[in-house]
């Protein structure tokens, strides 16, 4: 393992200590690469966010959340992060895809944060509110063409939570988790609105900070997984929590793909390396070759580094090669199988998104020099990136893009 994602990994142990769950689809073939270990820790790259700091001669990698001032990284192993950005400066992201570019409120009427988890449709997404980070108090459906923001339920928090939530849309519901201390409980309710149902319960180790690997909602079930490993299911009408065929010790990536080893598996080999389709019996291991380090593998791709530092992404028969330019943030296969999050230098330097199709290169108004919010990346379907600054919350749907 490379000696970045060794450093995102600690960070984010580091930071589960100290925030207590992360926020809550398919698009773009099921790419949905690494998503489940973001599950674990999206919210906590935005708590103990991985910023890019332009100074001297390269950019160093610097945790800056819960604990301001923690001494910059040089990782090794990987590509130099140092970016030159050949031409004129990239232009804004809404000037070069404004198809793609949706601008949300930060805030609900209650000034609870808002923050986008999932597309209902091509025009509406569900979003999450809350005033304490990690109590996630009301899902709401927002209409992005006519700015409508409409309350589905409030989020039970039953005596005794530590832990929640993470949200799947499916079936016309909306279904989530939390967690007691050695129990985890799954929720749904309608799109529509109404009151949220308890569905089933399932134990859980004291210890395991973070109990839950991936959650979906499919077939009039959800679908989910624990970080202990095993694949299960509870009807969305409720009832008992039962191991799903074929699921011991497998971990959910996207329905009906799960693998070995989790986001928590051994230091020395990439999560899904190795994949099962559950519905079909379908297996897929990853092409590793001598020499490499394999950073994060999907259902569809691996992203990987070789000796002579260079990255690369690649389907996971090893076909498909390309390779990535120097920069890009986040260790994990391109978003719809294109785009990656990737830092800007010069006189403004910052974040961008990059185009690995086109080579175009979008400034997303990010300022690392001031920065302490979310790295913005892509949600577990792969779909849409999300991030806020000061003039508001961006959504950026990356299947509009040509």
């Amino acid at each position: 393992m490379s000696g970045i994602e060794d450093t995102v990994r600690s960070t984010l142990r580091s930071a589960a200590e100290r925030a207590p769950r992360s926020p809550g689809a398919l698009a773009g073939g099921l790419e949905v690469a690494y998503r489940r270990r973001r599950r674990r820790s999206q919210a906590l790259i935005a708590a103990a966010a991985v910023v890019v700091i332009a100074g001297g001669g390269g950019v160093a990698l610097r945790m800056t959340g819960g604990q301001e001032g923690l001494p910059a990284a040089n990782p090794s192993g990987v590509p130099s992060a140092v970016v030159t950005t050949e031409g004129p400066p990239p232009e804004p992201v809404e000037k070069v895809w404004p198809q793609a570019v949706w601008k949300i409120p930060a805030r609900d009427p209650e000034r609870r944060q808002l923050r986008p988890v999932a597309f209902v449709d091509d025009r509406t997404m569900l979003v999450e509110a809350w005033r304490a980070f990690g109590k996630t108090e009301v899902i709401y459906a927002y209409d992005l063409a006519g700015g409508e923001l409409r309350k589905i339920a409030d989020v039970p928090d039953p005596a005794g939570t530590v832990l929640g939530t993470d949200f799947g849309v499916g079936d016309g519901q909306v279904a989530w988790w939390t967690r007691t201390r050695d129990t985890v409980r799954l929720w749904a309710v309608p799109l529509s609105g109404g009151e949220p149902r308890p569905l089933g319960d399932r134990k859980v180790e004291h210890d395991d900070i973070q109990p839950f690997g991936g959650l979906d909602v499919v077939g009039g079930k959800v679908v989910f997984s624990l970080s202990s490993g095993g694949v299960f299911s509870v009807p969305l009408a409720g009832g008992q929590v039962t191991e799903v065929p074929g699921g011991a010790g497998l971990h959910l990536l996207a329905w009906p793909w799960a693998g070995t080893p989790g986001a928590g598996g051994a230091r020395d080999e990439p999560p899904f390396s190795r994949l099962v389709n559950l519905e079909t019996g379908q297996t897929s291991t990853a092409v590793i070759r001598q020499g490499e380090q394999v950073l994060a593998c999907g259902v569809r791709s691996c992203t990987v580094t070789t000796p002579d530092g260079k990255a690369y992404t690649r389907l996971r028969d090893g076909s498909g090669q390309k390779e990535i330019p120097v920069g890009y943030q986040i260790p994990e296969p391109p978003s719809q199988d294109r785009f990656f999050v990737r830092n800007l230098t010069g006189t403004t330097p910052g974040i961008g998104l990059y185009d690995l199709t086109t080579g175009t290169l979008a400034d997303l108004g990010i300022r690392t020099e001031a920065y302490r919010g979310e790295i913005p990346v892509a949600d577990r379907s792969g779909r849409f990136m999300t991030y806020e600054l000061k003039s508001g919350r961006y959504v950026i749907d990356l299947s509009r893009i040509p």
